[in-house]
């Protein structure tokens, strides 16, 4: 669309520049002529192939081999356009546009320089696109993707290198873990048991209105463990009788002495006088 605008622009201006020679017949500007066909032949093909493009799937005007082709006939016009005009202004109007006794003169140099710019753009256009296009065909060609037959717009979606070829590796099948049998009494399914947590909670810090708890007095005394396995008290299995306990109190004596515990009694020696 750019290189149509800046084609379109150029057969205007060289169109003017031949309206304003033609009554000079010893005067013949080449670059005019280039121009106007240069620009005629962009603004003509270039929308009717976008058109045929965009109405038929698959028509010649489309591949890319074809823009490649086209292309490069269309921007060798355009720099043979702006090489001439190059020339034609440097040979016509050395010293520049200053020419204003004449007015028509200097018109006309104005329109070689506009003529002159926008020709380069047009082929710069032109050869950015070629050069791009080429390119792009190149590099799928190489990658085994030839799309010199396929159009801009099929191509646009042939990206990245061919897939490699996937080799065959040897799949290896999980040994499973060795099964252990449930000995904790519980279900396969039942809810994992509370962690045992080895340091207590510590409550909330007594303060001056809580009271203080006091350990309860039980009611019966606590029963003495029976290290020994034998109870005198205890009842017997078989209800047998208790063989008789040994008395160890003391009896008095008619002497008004005590019997020692061991039922042994010293002899009693009088006092000397």
């Amino acid at each position: 669309a750019l290189t149509t605008l800046f084609a379109l622009v150029v057969v205007g201006i060289c169109a003017h520049i031949e309206s304003l020679i033609a009554g000079y017949s010893d005067v013949f500007l080449t670059f005019a002529a280039f121009g106007l066909a240069a620009g005629a032949v962009t603004v003509v093909s270039l929308p009717l192939f976008l058109f045929l493009g965009r109405l038929r799937r698959g028509i010649f005007t489309s591949m890319i081999v074809f823009e490649i082709i086209w292309f490069f006939i269309l921007w060798i016009l355009w720099v043979a356009t702006a090489g001439d005009t190059v020339a034609a202004r440097t040979y016509y109007f050395p010293e520049g546009c200053v020419l204003d006794q004449y007015p028509q003169s200097n018109q006309i140099c104005y329109e070689i320089t506009a003529v002159e710019a926008f020709s380069f753009l047009a082929f710069f256009c032109v050869f950015i696109y070629y050069d791009v296009l080429v390119l792009y065909a190149i590099i799928n060609a190489i990658r085994g993707k030839g799309i010199w037959t396929a159009s801009v717009h099929e191509a646009a979606g042939v990206t990245g290198p061919p897939s490699a070829i996937p080799m065959n590796q040897t799949q290896y099948a999980s040994v499973p873990g060795g099964q252990y049998q449930n000995y904790g009494g519980f279900p396969p399914n039942a809810p994992p048991q509370q962690a045992y947590n080895p340091y207590p909670q510590q409550g909330p810090p007594m303060g001056q209105n809580q009271p203080y708890n006091y350990p309860t007095t039980p009611s019966t005394p606590p029963q003495q463990p029976n290290y020994g396995g034998y109870s005198p008290n205890a009842p017997s299995v078989t209800n047998a009788p208790l063989p008789p306990q040994p008395n160890f109190n003391s009896y008095p004596n008619p002497n008004g002495s005590q019997v020692a515990p061991g039922g042994y009694q010293h002899p009693h020696q009088g006092i000397p006088v």
